[in-house]
């Protein structure tokens, strides 16, 4: 069977020429806006690539003509995750499914930088008082002098501690085996609580697993000291929505920067949307220009390897 490879119009337009380089007998099959491919398209369909300019709006349209094509064996996702339940339909098909771990890393590190620097230095109440021409100067914090915690030091938590680390900020990581490479004093799971009641800015970069799923709650919010400031930019279900609501309403935590949600997107009634101190961020501290190219060069060297194995 020829090998016939489905991608968006988009990246068939910055990449074919890469593509026919390492791929030259493949045919491409383009999503061209979100018109379905025909389908004897469809039934020559073997390879997929899941480009980030699919995400969101044709993200439903093209990941329902990867899961219909009956030939498809082999899918690369721009994403760093495989916690999706759509991505379990593809393995439970035999289908090869790649992705693109600490592909957006840099980008994500970034936000969480801009989210901290915000909340810090009191972003919001600068906002609200320019809203108001009023002139308000105010003390704040400087990172120099705080602590700051990341749970899980994957791609994004090591990221991020290369990015604080030289504003002079301490930084300390947590992940469930320390290898000593980290590029901050990383310590042990044994020892997230001692962090989470000394940081400052508790940052969650976790992976959302049996053992990440609701794992910050009432309690963890409890033993942080009065004033933290909570990052999540790992996945929503890490955290008891309704609990961080309570901890920000009772003035227990001083603010929040949120990149991911239990549900998304977050629902209208969310108090999350209307709190001063809370920074929303659609799931998209990753999307820049430089992650999608990324995502595009691991894919392409992915596909090299595959087609050089089936040969």
């Amino acid at each position: 069977m020829t090998n016939v490879l489905f991608l968006t119009d988009t990246v068939a337009a910055r990449r074919r020429a890469d593509i026919q380089a390492v791929a030259p007998e493949m045919e491409l099959i383009e999503l061209v806006g979100d018109e379905l491919p025909s389908d004897d398209d469809l039934a020559r369909i073997t390879h997929a690539f899941f480009s980030a300019d699919a995400w969101p709006e044709r993200s439903g349209v093209f990941l329902k003509v990867c899961l219909t094509a009956p030939h498809l064996r082999w899918l690369h996702a721009f994403s760093a995750g495989s916690d999706h339940p759509v991505f379990t339909r593809f393995a439970e098909r035999g289908i090869t499914v790649g992705f693109t771990p600490g592909g957006s890393a840099p980008a994500i590190a970034q936000t969480v930088m801009l989210m901290t620097l915000a909340l810090v230095r009191g972003m919001p109440e600068l906002h609200d008082a320019q809203q108001r021409r009023a002139w308000e100067p105010a003390w704040t914090r400087d990172l120099g002098d705080l602590t700051v915690g990341i749970l899980g030091m994957g791609s994004i938590g090591a990221e991020t501690a290369r990015l604080l680390s030289p504003t002079g900020a301490r930084v300390i990581g947590i992940r469930r085996t320390p290898t000593g490479d980290e590029p901050c004093t990383t310590w042990g799971e044994d020892r997230r609580d001692e962090l989470l009641a000394i940081a400052d800015v508790v940052v969650a970069s976790m992976p959302l697993t049996d053992a990440t799923r609701h794992s910050i709650a009432a309690r963890e919010f409890a033993l942080m000291q009065p004033g933290t400031i909570f990052i999540n930019v790992g996945r929503g279900e890490c955290v008891v929505e309704a609990d961080l609501i309570a901890a920000l309403e009772s003035g227990h935590l001083a603010g929040a920067g949120l990149d991911v949600f239990a549900v998304e997107p977050l629902p209208q009634d969310s108090p999350l949307w209307s709190m001063q101190r809370v920074i929303v961020w659609p799931h998209a501290s990753g999307l820049t220009d430089r992650s999608a190219r990324r995502a595009e060069d691991a894919f392409i060297a992915h596909l090299e390897r595959t087609i050089q194995n089936q040969e």
